[in-house]
């Protein structure tokens, strides 16, 4: 596990998780509590911390940690 992994960390400080919380648990699927009011909050940390822009229909595809990920490395994002 890469404890230096921002994109985790921007997640469970975002979600209120514990920090040992495993990344296939990350997705709106398995997370109540990220609904489409969240969803907007989150591209807005995701956009502010990577220093990146989403399209619409890239936001569209952010249902999970490794989506997310492989979005932000498309971006040229530092992770």
């Amino acid at each position: 596990m890469n404890t230096n992994d921002p994109l985790k960390q921007l997640l469970t400080e975002f979600f209120v998780l514990p920090a040992d919380t495993v990344t296939a648990q990350l997705s709106q699927q398995a997370m109540p509590q990220w609904d489409s009011f969240a969803m907007l909050q989150l591209i807005m940390e995701l956009q502010a911390a990577f220093s990146i822009q989403f399209t619409l229909d890239e936001v569209d595809q952010l249902t999970d940690y490794a989506q997310i990920r492989a979005a932000l490395s498309r971006k040229g994002a530092i992770l």
